[in-house]
C-alpha cells in the first residue's frame, strides 16, 4: 500500500496548497493524509514542532505498518519532515521537497546542530526557486551540498514562494515516485 502524507508551510494560507497538492497526486496512492497544524487553529505564530512530530507519528501509526510513506512537503513541512524522521516519528520510502526554508531556522532548530539533515538519507527532490523570497536559495543550495548531497537540487525560475505549479513538477515527481 502506497501512502502519501503532506506537509505544508506554516502559514494558515498553506492549507490551500496542501489541498492543491493531495488534489493533484492522491491517484498515484492507496491512501493520502494531509495534517493540519495546531497554529493555524489557535493563532500562534509558529509551527509548534513537537506537537505536529507527534501528529506525524500518529498518522503513521493509524495507518498501519503495512505500505510504504512519500512525504510531499513545503516550506516549513520540509523541516518539520527532517525533524520527524530524525525522531523516529516515521520513516518514508521518498521524499519531495518546495522551497526548503533552512536559513529561517539556522539559527533555531537547527542551531549548533544540522544533524537533521546530515544524517537524513532518504532519496529526496527538492524543487526551489531561484529567487524565492522566503526560502534563500543560495543558503538551501550551500546547505544541501554540504550536509545532504543526496538530496537532488532542482532549480526552477521563480520569485515566489508559492510552489502552485503542480502540472509543471508532475511528471518529474512521478518518475521520482516510482
Amino acid at each position: 500500500m502506497k501512502k502519501l502524507l503532506v506537509l505544508a508551510g506554516g502559514s494558515k494560507r498553506n492549507q490551500a496548497w496542501g489541498e492543491a497538492c493531495v488534489e493533484s497526486f492522491k491517484d498515484q496512492f492507496d491512501l493520502t493524509c494531509f495534517i493540519h497544524y495546531d497554529h493555524w487553529e489557535t493563532g500562534e505564530p509558529n509551527i509548534d514542532f513537537s506537537a505536529e512530530i507527534e501528529k506525524v507519528a500518529a498518522t503513521a501509526d493509524e495507518a498501519g505498518e503495512a505500505g510504504e510513506w512519500f512525504i510531499l512537503a513545503k516550506s516549513i513541512g520540509t523541516v518539520l519532515t527532517l525533524k520527524a524522521i530524525a525522531a523516529g516519528a516515521i520513516t518514508p520510502v521518498k521524499c519531495v521537497f518546495f522551497g526548503m526554508p533552512l536559513n529561517l531556522v539556522a539559527d533555531t532548530e537547527f542551531k549548533d546542530d544540522w544533524s537533521p539533515l546530515a544524517e537524513f538519507n532518504i532519496p529526496a527532490i527538492a524543487f526551489h526557486n531561484d529567487e524565492d523570497p522566503v526560502a534563500n536559495y543560495e543558503f538551501t543550495k550551500e546547505k544541501l551540498a554540504s550536509f545532504a548531497p543526496n538530496v537532488e537540487l532542482v532549480t526552477l525560475p521563480g520569485n515566489t514562494h508559492d510552489y502552485l505549479d503542480f502540472a509543471d513538477y508532475r511528471q518529474k515527481i512521478t518518475d521520482f515516485l516510482k
